[in-house]
Formats: structure tokens, sequence, C-alpha cells
């Protein structure tokens, strides 16, 4: 198969095209931005693990680094399409799911590693019709299994964040888990259920769209699977530096899905986001602990998320809302 390309400047200069009937079983969906040193090992994986028939799309969101053009050169069977600006790991998936054919779609991240053959989660997948989504087991590099499913936000939880995430100790590798929501590292999910959820949600640029879509596809009546008897490498980490982007994600999912608790789930994130600050701060002043304080600076622009008076502060910096 002979590369597709397409450059456009937003992925509405596609949104006209019709829904394509599914002509193979999978589409696998790739984001890429200057993932370079990931991209080999996980293409070459594709090649080996992914079904017969499967097509490969990448979305590449304006990257710098040479990936895409290595992509072009080396796997030409990949249909890649080149964005001229980041669009966020919402709208990239959202821009290459338009020109998926296959019935079932692949949200994966392009700093990850098949381990084994992916057709028994189709197959899984397609013997259960009250599911309409799916992961497997996560492993880090050195094959250390990590959280890919959590719970979904509620006022409780939001007062210790890390309850929204289930560790992996907690399951058991030979049967199927019902979970809330999957990590969309690896997101299996049919077409159909796509396209009727309208895809992701593009106002979450970065953290929370993969709750945000589960979350809509529970309340459609669909529920989610976690297969932990498969594995696939996840290579990327959290970073403290973008807890405001994740905070900001994090409001964005209150507002739409927490109703009459909003307020209250607002007021427990922002003291939580203050006492965290707080801490950190005092331990950078203390300890003179440089990575304390990268975390205590975090803290402090997400708190411009949720005081009133920051936000009006920020918007009238950028020219909106004046």
């Amino acid at each position: 198969m002979g590369i597709t390309a397409f450059i456009i400047d937003h992925p509405r200069g596609l949104a006209s095209a019709p829904d394509p009937e599914p002509i193979v079983d999978l589409s696998i969906v790739l984001v890429n931005y200057n993932g370079l040193s990931y991209l080999p090992a996980c293409l070459e994986s594709l090649r080996q693990f992914s079904p017969p028939g499967t097509e490969v799309i990448m979305a590449d969101n304006g990257s710098s680094d040479g990936s895409a053009d290595l992509v072009a050169r080396e796997y030409p069977s990949v249909h890649l399409i080149r964005s001229k600006r980041n669009l966020g790991f919402a709208g990239g998936n959202n821009l290459a799911a338009m020109r998926a054919r296959g019935k079932f779609m692949l949200l994966l991240n392009t700093d990850t590693i098949l381990l084994e053959p992916i057709a028994p989660a189709l197959g899984w997948l397609e013997g259960h019709p009250e599911y309409g989504i799916l992961t497997i087991g996560m492993v880090d590099a050195q094959r250390v299994p990590q959280s890919c499913t959590g719970r979904f936000p509620t006022p409780l939880r939001l007062v210790r964040l890390r309850t929204m995430l289930v560790r992996p100790q907690a399951y058991d590798g030979n049967q199927a888990y019902k979970v809330d929501w999957v990590q969309g590292s690896f997101l299996l999910i049919r077409a159909a259920t796509w396209r009727a959820l309208g895809g992701l949600d593009e106002r979450y640029f970065m953290y929370s769209e993969d709750v945000d879509l589960c979350k809509r596809a529970r309340d459609s009546g669909l529920l989610c699977a976690l297969l932990p008897g498969m594995r696939y490498v996840h290579i990327g980490g959290y970073s403290p530096v973008r807890f405001p982007e994740w905070v900001t994600s994090l409001v964005l999912y209150i507002d739409q899905h927490m109703g009459a608790r909003r307020i209250c789930s607002r007021a427990i994130l922002l003291f939580g986001c203050m006492a965290r600050f707080a801490w950190y701060r005092l331990r950078a002043s203390l300890l003179r602990d440089e990575a304390s304080r990268t975390v205590a600076h975090a803290c402090r622009q997400a708190l411009g998320t949720l005081l009133p008076g920051q936000r009006r502060a920020k918007a009238r910096q950028s020219g909106v809302g004046s």
C-alpha cells in the first residue's frame, strides 16, 4: 500500500467527509509529535503483532524532528496525515480517525510497543456487545506493571487524586474486568461507537480526554473492560510540570459531568492544590530541593486555573474577554 499524505491546518478540514464503510477489521490510530526516538519500535511491533489487513493511520502534529519524514520514507504502508500545527492528543486522534475504515479502532500512543498479537482483544470485544471500550495490561520499559485504568472522579476521590487510579496488583491476569475508564495509550473501541460518541472532545488538549470518552460511553449504556492477561509497553511517564494541564482538564471534566457536585468538587480540588503548593514550597525552602521547587511552581500555575481572579488576569494578558 502506498502512502497517503494530507496536509491541513485543522481537523475540520475533513469534517465533511462521509463515514466510511468498514472494509478492514482494525484501524490503528497514532498521533505523533516529535516522536522520532519512539516510532521505529512502535511501528515494528505493529508489523509483528497486528492482525492481517490492519490499516495504520498516523496524524503528525507539526513535528520538527523529522519523524513524519521517517514514516513517509521507511513505512510507506502507514497513512500519514500532516497537520501544520499541534492539535493536541484529542485533535490529532480525531483527525486520523476521519480516515479510519476499520470495524474497530485502536488509539495507540507512539511511545508504546506491542508484546503479543492483539487479535484476541478484538475477538473479546466483538463477543461482548455490552462493552464498548477495551484496554490491556500496561507495563513500563522495565516490564513493571503500571496503572492503566481508573475510577471516575467523585468529590471524595478528589481529596486524594491518586485514588482515581487502580493499581495493577488489583487484577488477576486470568480474567476480564469491568472498569470505569481506560488510558488512551491503548484504547480499543468499535468504530460505530466512536462515531456515535463524536470521538474525543477537543477541549481536552492533553489529559482526561480518555476519562471523558469512557464516561460518555458509560452514560450511553456501554461498559469499559481490561484484559490484564495481555500486555503492552508504554515508555512515557507523568512529569510534575504537566500538573497544571492535568488540573485544567480535570476542571473541564468536573464542569461537564459532575452536575450538582460541581461546586463542591471544584472547592476540594482548589484546597488540595493549595495544600500541595504550601507543602512543596516548604520542602523547597527547608531542604533546598529543586524537585520540590519544580512541583511547587507547577501547583502555583494550577491554582491559576481554579482561582477566578487568576483566570481573569490570564484572560486580560491574552486579550480574551476584554
